[in-house]
């Protein structure tokens, strides 16, 4: 059978060429610009796969280093306090010894407790560092301040205890793989508390304005009521009452030893020399306790620190590996890339010059 040759279907023909080398030029140039050999996924499905999956990954490693660096920061700032902790306490330690030193006279030991006391302050200020607008000791309660000091010299932990598992604060370095950045204040540093006094109920007991003892208890709903131990309602502002406190107290770490030395220093002062001494002599252990609570937190966030620097390393390297695989399959061969778009436009010029050509000819051309 023979086809017959006419004028549209040799214009049809014509116009489909000159498409595809239009497309393979429009192709080429889109690849050039965007330096791209996949620019949707119907070029390569396999390929537009494994591209999506691999930026997937890259984009989880910059969030692992995002992680890691914060973490650091932190843990170096937290490292430098745990320094300064040590280089203070240290101090206050060898104040201790000094006031051990029983031919010290009046003036020496009042010198010597203004010293004590001064440290103390310090030591809180330490404590309620912020970093990143976060109380770093206050365990998981990071907007909270750490530590408060009151009127009676109490020196009051206000983050969340160490005997609670939810203080700890954790970030991500890898898929699944978690590191602890924080510690707790009263782990680190203690606290002192003087006991306050309670009745035979276990009710809390205050002090008014002219030292009459009221008692705090709970009504029918819940609420807390405020009695005269010697009977009727307690009528003035809860804030302006006191509280009236024991002869013992609750202390531990270098908080509890620095209150304790101060105490000590002023029974002495105050004529109690043998009950006084006692007491100081006894802070001794205490700072040398402290000191190994604090050196074994630093030894500790020592090795995550290090833990850190190694996984910033490993991420490093997953990131090149990944960014050159996706290189492989996805950057262009800019010489080759060159050549084949010059190539295709050469082809595309071509077809619309046959097809220009073509356009003026008729039946006529062939007539002799």
């Amino acid at each position: 059978m023979v086809s017959r040759v006419t004028s549209s279907s040799r214009y049809a023909q014509l116009l489909a060429d000159m498409q595809m080398n239009q497309f393979n030029y429009e192709k080429l140039t889109a690849q050039l610009t965007s330096g791209h050999k996949i620019m949707k996924i119907t070029d390569d499905p396999i390929a537009s796969v494994n591209i999506l999956n691999t930026n997937k990954q890259l984009g989880q490693i910059e969030t692992f280093e995002q992680n890691v660096n914060m973490a650091t920061a932190e843990l170096s700032a937290l490292d430098d306090l745990l320094d300064l902790a040590n280089g203070y306490l240290s101090q206050a330690w060898d104040k201790a010894v000094q006031a051990n030193n029983q031919t010290y006279g009046e003036s020496s030991l009042k010198a010597l407790k203004v010293e004590i006391d001064e440290i103390t302050k310090t030591m809180v200020d330490l404590a309620n560092t912020q970093y990143n607008d976060n109380y770093i000791f206050s365990g998981a309660n990071t907007k909270t301040q750490t530590y408060t000091m009151d009127e009676d010299g109490n020196i009051v932990y206000n983050g969340t205890p160490q005997d609670n598992p939810d203080y700890v604060r954790q970030t991500e370095v890898a898929d699944g793989v978690f590191e602890t950045i924080n510690t707790t204040g009263d782990k680190v540093f203690g606290y002192y508390q003087k006991v306050q006094e309670t009745d035979a109920n276990g009710n809390k007991v205050y002090l008014d304005e002219n030292g009459d003892r009221v008692i705090e208890s709970l009504d029918a709903n819940g609420d807390k009521v405020y009695t005269y131990e010697a009977g009727g309602d307690y009528a003035g502002k809860v804030e302006d009452l006191k509280k009236s406190y024991t002869d013992e107290e609750d202390f531990s770490g270098v908080m509890g030893a620095l209150k304790k030395l101060s105490n000590s220093i002023q029974k002495v002062l105050d004529g109690e020399t043998e009950a006084g001494y006692d007491e100081m002599k006894s802070t001794l252990t205490m700072f040398a306790n402290s000191l190994n609570d604090i050196t074994t937190e630093q030894t500790k966030f020592g090795g995550v620190y290090n833990r850190m620097e190694m996984s910033t390393s490993t991420l490093e390297t997953n990131s090149e590996n990944l960014q050159t695989y996706l290189s492989e399959i996805n950057d262009i061969d800019y010489a080759q890339a060159i050549t084949q778009w010059m190539n295709a436009q050469y082809a595309y010029q071509a077809s619309l010059q046959v097809s220009s050509a073509t356009m003026n000819m008729s039946l006529l051309n062939y007539i002799q």
